[in-house]
């Protein structure tokens, strides 16, 4: 399947020009199963593989590859943080006690979340780092109900860093861009299962930090 899906973005989508990195970007970010640095690399590769980096291609490639796949992957990222920004705390209202999680222990994250490094920095680096996996981000942004404001124009300035990165990365990789795609997402899987775990031990630390204060 998810085979298929990397030959109908190459073959189909891709070669739309602009457009196709807009709309493989969108589809990228949404179906989770596709390696999320597939559409930037294959498009450094596919527009750009074997003519030499100077200003002008550089600029090129910004405008062709980073600029819409950054508008995809913003767009598509709604589809995950909107949800999650609606439904988190019903869900946790539900189902939040088989994992030891309450909302008011999402609102005093919240509270932490602004007070410290601030929405918009974290928001920034996490989507600029190639490692850090999109789907995580949306997520998480949504449930702490990040300003959508803030979300946007941060997951979009972002990713504008990592798809220039992967697109640069793509071109000079060649015909062996998607190895090294997969490299990436798997660390970023890696990163999720970290994500996720990390936020569980913050939440279960909390509360038991708030029942020895009482």
């Amino acid at each position: 399947m998810t085979s298929q899906l990397i030959q109908l973005i190459e073959s189909v989508v891709l070669p739309l020009g602009v457009l196709g990195v807009f709309l493989a970007s969108v589809l990228e970010e949404v179906v989770a199963i596709i390696p999320s640095p597939i559409v930037q690399m294959g498009s450094g590769f596919l527009f750009f593989g074997g003519q030499p980096i100077t200003l002008g291609t550089s600029l090129q490639m910004f405008l062709r590859v980073a600029l819409p796949a950054s508008a995809g992957v913003t767009l598509g990222s709604l589809a995950i943080y909107i949800p999650a920004y609606f439904g988190g705390k019903p869900a946790i209202d539900r189902w939040g006690k088989y994992i030891f999680v309450h909302w008011k222990d999402v609102e005093q994250a919240q509270g932490i979340f602004k007070k410290s490094w601030g929405d918009e920095a974290i928001i920034f680096m996490a989507r600029a780092l190639p490692i850090v996996p999109s789907v995580a981000i949306a997520a998480l942004s949504g449930l702490l109900r990040v300003d959508v404001r803030t979300y946007l124009l941060f997951t979009f300035l972002g990713t504008l860093v990592r798809a220039t990165f992967l697109g640069f990365v793509g071109w000079e990789a060649g015909s062996v861009y998607t190895q090294y795609s997969v490299y990436i997402d798997t660390f970023e899987r890696v990163g999720a299962i970290a994500l996720i775990a990390g936020a569980l031990v913050f939440f279960l630390y909390r509360r038991k930090k708030h029942r020895h204060g009482r």
